[in-house]
């Protein structure tokens, strides 16, 4: 188990479970490797406190149940991911209000204390942004990944820059100055999980 200086809050879209593919899913193998981590599945909560119900070691902490010092990993436009002439370069992007890029180091910006993932499908994850208005309070990071997915055919991912959300957050972890070693340790992990829905997927069409 990972020990990471930020907790982790998985919103899971409920039909995200019952994939057909739902064994490379990457949300449940994330919350297996690190810790503080939780993860709730439905399509709305009232607020941030609600939604980290059950999360044990932070529902104490009052200081951790204001959105603001939360970061949701943000769905990004065509623009924020590269499919302009301007190609961003690899890293974390804040995006203010409207979904535009700003400066990260504005003035009275503060450090994040947690951060929200939305696990699903690309129109899962939007639903699940759309129906939680709470989301607006937190920081807006979109995140341009260093490489591709390492689904390959598994998933078909509807922009060649889309990765899982094990891999976004492992990408994110490391732009925020977290020891790249965790980067490194969650994607091996993945790419085992990987491996083998693939070995078992060959014996079935052989």
């Amino acid at each position: 188990m990972i020990a990471l200086p930020l907790p982790i809050l998985i919103l899971q879209h409920p039909q995200e479970p019952s994939r057909q593919d739902s064994e490379v899913g990457s949300a449940m193998l994330l919350k297996e490797l690190v810790a503080p981590c939780h993860l709730t599945v439905g399509l709305s909560w009232r607020n941030l406190s609600h939604a980290l119900k059950g999360f044990s070691p932070i529902e104490s902490i009052e200081e951790l149940k204001k959105p603001a010092l939360w970061a949701t990993l943000y769905l990004g436009t065509r623009a924020h991911s590269g499919e302009t002439e301007d190609k961003p370069e690899p890293g974390i992007y804040y995006l203010d209000k409207k979904g535009n890029p700003r400066e990260a180091n504005e003035k009275n910006e503060e450090p994040i204390g947690g951060l929200i993932l939305l696990d699903g499908t690309w129109a899962q994850a939007k639903t699940i942004w759309w129906r939680n208005a709470w989301l607006l309070k937190t920081k807006r990071i979109h995140v341009v990944p260093k490489q591709k997915s390492l689904y390959g055919n598994l998933r078909k991912e509807p922009r060649p820059e889309c990765v899982s959300t094990l891999e976004a957050a492992a990408e994110t972890f490391s732009f925020l100055g977290l020891d790249p070693s965790i980067e490194a340790t969650l994607k091996a992990a993945f790419n085992e999980r990987l491996k083998s829905a693939r070995l078992k997927h060959s014996k079935k069409t052989n």
